[in-house]
């Protein structure tokens, strides 16, 4: 089936809603999380663990689901995706067990990793170049967009009705795209591979690339500035909702500021390769933006009331909007420069960043519990990590 013959709006809509699904179940029962502590009468550091799980199951699935679709078929890949994600909600509103969660948050996520990645894969298929790039501009608004409703959406559901409806909310959404997935969503891939590589190969090009100081130093720089976000997606109900004394409804809105950062992030990013600055200028604004970031967030620290709320939110801001600057130039540089296998390099370098996700989201409720404190020490440790790698290799980016 040739290009010009798919139906390209029907399968943008239909992608950018999928992103949204998958985007939105990371945080959707964020302000939620006080209320699961005290209902299954457990420590932060394990209600953490629902997040954590999550970004781990997207962490393993980006590895090898776009190799999957490559050899059985985009179609019956996130068709199985979506079947699996819903699933996985509805017996997580059911669960008595928050370690049941945790088990079921890591298999939703495997199942979620198909509609992160293969959207990519089917508008790369059904689309010419120029096409692509404003499809993509679709997926990154549905990125954007997700993160500002889903706290909200969230909490008004949880204040009415309870934690657990936000997964059937979930559900239902699945479901509904399962069935839309099915109906309208032709297969793409049109020359399927006719046998996986064998693992032999994939760890000869994982071992090459980590051997590659670009590759290593574009990674870590990716990483570590996306997981001091984590370390706030981790700690921020806590924070504002039982030691500043926010309703779960307010604090919801403070996502939505952030949602706008990251799009005024994406707006600065592509301003400046508009001016023609370099990939790793891009980065290096980056970087510097998230630092402030962390000053920001430290002073907090010699404040009180509403001072703290304000200079932490401030402090998020400027993280989050740097998440917008350097994720799009990393991702492609680490594509372009590693060109006969980027689809191994996007997914390794996608892994090593959600398994740091991961780690920081877990980490933050480790320390003994001063949420202000804890986010301080757990952001500021990758964001001086990413400032020395940008300071040492960033001739190499």
């Amino acid at each position: 089936m040739q290009k010009n013959h798919f139906n390209k709006l029907q399968i943008i809509i239909m992608m950018a809603t999928l992103v949204i699904l998958g985007v939105s179940a990371i945080d959707i029962y964020i302000a939620s999380l006080p209320q699961m502590v005290y209902e299954f009468n457990v420590l932060p550091d394990t209600v953490n663990l629902t997040i954590s799980a999550y970004t781990l199951g997207v962490a393993i699935g980006v590895l090898f689901i776009g190799e999957l679709s490559n050899r059985f078929g985009r179609r019956k890949i996130i068709l199985g995706g979506i079947v699996c994600f819903s699933i996985c909600s509805l017996l997580i509103a059911l669960s008595s067990s928050v370690y049941c969660i945790v088990l079921l948050r890591l298999i939703q996520a495997l199942g979620c990793s198909s509609f992160i990645i293969i959207p990519r894969m089917i508008i790369r298929d059904t689309m010419n170049e120029k096409e692509q790039i404003n499809a993509n501009g679709t997926l990154l608004l549905g990125m954007i967009i997700s993160p500002a409703i889903a706290p909200v959406v969230g909490a008004y559901i949880s204040q009415y009705l309870g934690w657990r409806y936000c997964f059937v909310f979930s559900a239902i959404i699945g479901v509904v795209m399962t069935c839309i997935v099915y109906k309208w969503l032709p297969e793409t891939n049109v020359s399927p591979l006719k046998k996986l590589a064998s693992i032999k190969q994939y760890l000869i090009t994982y071992r090459q690339l980590f051997s590659n100081i670009s590759f290593i130093a574009l990674t870590v720089i990716y990483a570590t500035t996306v997981g001091a976000y984590f370390a706030f997606l981790g700690i921020s109900s806590y924070l504002y909702i039982d030691f500043l004394h926010l309703s779960p409804i307010n604090f919801s809105y403070i996502y939505i500021l952030l949602a706008a950062a990251y799009f005024v992030g994406n707006y600065m990013m592509r301003a400046l390769n508009r001016k023609s600055f370099s990939p790793a200028k891009i980065i290096g604004i980056g970087v510097y933006s998230a630092f402030v970031g962390i000053v920001v967030i430290a002073c907090a620290n010699l404040l009180s009331g509403i001072y703290v709320l304000i200079m932490v939110t401030l402090g998020v801001i400027f993280m989050r909007a740097a998440n917008a600057v350097i994720i799009p130039p990393t991702q492609i540089r680490v594509m372009s420069n590693f060109a006969p296998h980027s689809a191994q390099a996007l997914g390794l370098n996608m892994c090593i960043g959600f398994v740091c996700n991961s780690l920081a989201t877990y980490g933050v409720t480790l320390l003994k519990f001063a949420p202000l404190t804890n986010l301080m020490i757990i952001s500021i440790i990758p964001i001086l990590i990413s400032a020395l790698f940008y300071l040492r290799f960033n001739k190499a980016l």
